[in-house]
């Protein structure tokens, strides 16, 4: 059978030893902090957060296309799929698409459509089916259709928004906001008047979606461990949530989505 690589970029914040365990090749993000430019992956979390809660600016960017090309290349594979963050929130996929018009290798790239968790899920099931024995075109119909069905839900303090420059959209309420990302697009589900409220609010948009169609979720955070532990908890019990990995939001989504924030992705149904 040809041997198959999967390829993905740093925001997929996968948790400490499963891309080595699942043979994932990550390439970092950078993030501009001080005037330094430094790879997403050789920042601490919690020293980054704290250092953006007391008030520095970070910007990003995404990978250079010879970054792409040299983890295809040092892959080692016949074959290379690279998943990547949404084209509509970063530059990732398209750097991932010049690379794999520089080398020999057959390399599909697929738009996840998602971020963070999103892509953390559509990774992690995309690797899972590939260790399981799919074939190339197997895993990539895969990889296509979790990028279609993924969703991604959070809650976040829009004061923390506003002071990392987040760009919030029109109808986005002060206070607790709780959205959802969906095919590259953010939108506002509601508000809540409490944090605790807020992780209510999410377990009960995936509630009815795990009944219908089972499925992993990851669960994730940015500087706020107490309310990943809640948020857990309480999914853990829901039906149809077929089991949880969880992972610490880094550097590069932080930068636009400020501190404190915690949320969960999952997989609707098919069709």
């Amino acid at each position: 059978m040809t041997t198959t690589a999967l390829v993905t970029d740093s925001t997929s914040y996968l948790p400490p030893g499963l891309a080595d365990a699942l043979g994932i090749t990550v390439v970092s993000m950078h993030v501009v902090l001080d005037g330094r430019s430094v790879p997403e992956v050789e920042l601490d979390p919690a020293e980054f957060y704290r250092r953006l809660r007391a008030g520095a600016t970070p910007t990003t960017s995404h990978p250079a296309p010879g970054e792409f090309l040299q983890a295809y290349d040092a892959a080692g594979a016949e074959r290379v799929l690279c998943v990547t963050a949404a084209a509509a929130l970063s530059g990732s996929h398209q750097s991932a698409l010049l690379a794999a018009g520089m080398t020999d290798l057959p390399v599909d790239v697929v738009d996840s459509g998602t971020i963070g968790g999103g892509l953390c899920l559509v990774v992690l099931e995309t690797a899972r089916g590939l260790a399981a024995g799919a074939s190339h075109d197997e895993t990539l119909a895969l990889a296509t259709s979790l990028g279609d069905r993924v969703v991604s839900t959070w809650s976040s303090d829009t004061t923390a928004l506003l002071a990392a420059g987040g760009r919030l959209p029109d109808d986005v309420p002060e206070g607790i906001a709780v959205f959802a990302l969906d095919r590259g697009q953010v939108r506002v589900l509601g508000a809540a008047r409490s944090v605790e409220e807020s992780i209510d609010f999410q377990v009960d948009v995936i509630r009815p979606a795990a009944a219908q169609s089972p499925t992993r979720v990851t669960v994730g955070h940015g500087d706020a461990a107490e309310l990943a532990d809640a948020l857990v908890e309480a999914l853990s019990g829901v039906d149809g949530v077929l089991g949880i990995d969880r992972y610490v939001t880094g550097p590069v989504v932080a930068a636009h989505a400020g501190a404190g924030n915690v949320g969960a992705s999952y997989l609707r149904a098919a069709g």
